[in-house]
């Protein structure tokens, strides 16, 4: 039976009664399967899952052996189009608790007499959503922090799902009861299907490097679920358990300049001793060599601050002493 390929629309109607019209991919097998809704950009600064999901979308195309994929690459149009996070997030302000009220990524299964972005999420749950036997919900985290997986441990789909992603770090989180509303994954898992999401390192860009992991995992859990022919493709060296409290952190020692290593990047292995970078300070000219404290992998890497991608001087590799350089995981 032949693949059908189509674009459709989730029509939304805003509290000024304009219609809001989301495209997305929908592709059938013909066959029997799993419904996979593969979504991004809830956030409109997170992009990079929106060309992960126009690949994924030819992988399909010409291989979707069963089931349907239901592919979402704009999910928050009215926010990417504003370019930041959310709708109401200006210039230079964080996400913030002030701002709940318009992010998408807590408002599953929408509310259709809620606030515009209630109402989108509304659409696009009855559309996609309540259909969707598995969900994977691609985000960005900024540019410092490594690429990883977010499973959940529930022993059964979602745990398969996140075996598979093949990325090099996994954040496993505990099976928690479930209140709606909730992130989309959640409120899958509350009908009776399974998700994981995916953070890839960096927001308003597209990287190559993180396109290609995104499309790797997606494609092994397509695989995984028989919607694929093959089996998932996994390197070695991945799937690695990774908890912010687990990971040595390395911190500036003085203040000055922070210059990277030139041949080292997020997801690197390191061994003790090895250089990280160095320090110009800024009192007496001196350089300090920066050394990894023990073997292991760049789960964080570069001078930072809280919030990176929101303000460009909290990018700044100016250190004072006690700020990040460095995370590694030692598994």
């Amino acid at each position: 039976m032949p693949i059908s390929v189509e674009v459709d629309h989730v029509a939304a109607t805003l509290t000024d009664g304009r219609r809001l019209q989301t495209p997305f991919w929908r592709v059938s097998s013909g066959r029997n399967g799993p419904v996979l809704l593969v979504l991004a950009a809830q956030h409109g600064n997170e992009v990079q899952g929106s060309e992960v999901i126009r690949r994924f979308a030819e992988v399909c195309t010409h291989g979707l052996r069963a089931g349907q994929a239901l592919l979402l690459p704009f999910a928050n149009l009215p926010a990417i189009r504003h370019r930041r996070n959310s709708v109401r997030i200006g210039p230079e302000e964080k996400g913030t608790d002030l701002h709940d009220a318009y992010n998408m990524n807590r408002h599953w299964p929408g509310d259709p007499d809620g606030n515009d972005i209630a109402r989108v999420t509304y659409a696009l749950d009855q559309a996609l959503a309540r259909h969707a036997t598995h969900v994977i919900d691609l985000h960005c985290w900024n540019k410092f922090w490594a690429t990883a997986t977010l499973a959940t441990d529930d022993g059964g789909e979602s745990r398969r799902m996140g075996e598979v992603a093949g990325t090099r770090f996994t954040c496993w989180r505990e099976v928690q009861p479930v209140e709606l509303p909730a992130q989309i994954r959640h409120a899958v898992v509350a009908r009776g299907g399974a998700g994981m999401a995916m953070e890839f390192a960096g927001q308003y860009c597209v990287y190559e490097r993180e396109v290609r992991t995104g499309l790797r995992a997606v494609t092994n859990v397509a695989k995984m679920l028989g919607m694929l022919d093959g089996e998932p493709d996994i390197p070695a060296d991945t799937g690695i358990e990774v908890t912010d409290e687990d990971a040595v952190l390395v911190e500036a020692c003085c203040s000055g300049l922070f210059v990277q290593a030139p041949n080292l990047r997020l997801e690197d292995r390191v061994e003790a001793g090895q250089g990280l970078g160095h320090i110009i300070r800024d009192d007496d000219l001196y350089t300090v060599e920066i050394t990894a404290p023990v073997s292991g992998w760049l789960w964080r890497y570069g001078s930072h601050r809280p919030d990176p991608d929101v303000k460009l001087p909290d990018q700044h590799p100016y250190s004072d002493v006690g700020d990040p350089l460095a995370s590694i995981v030692t598994g």
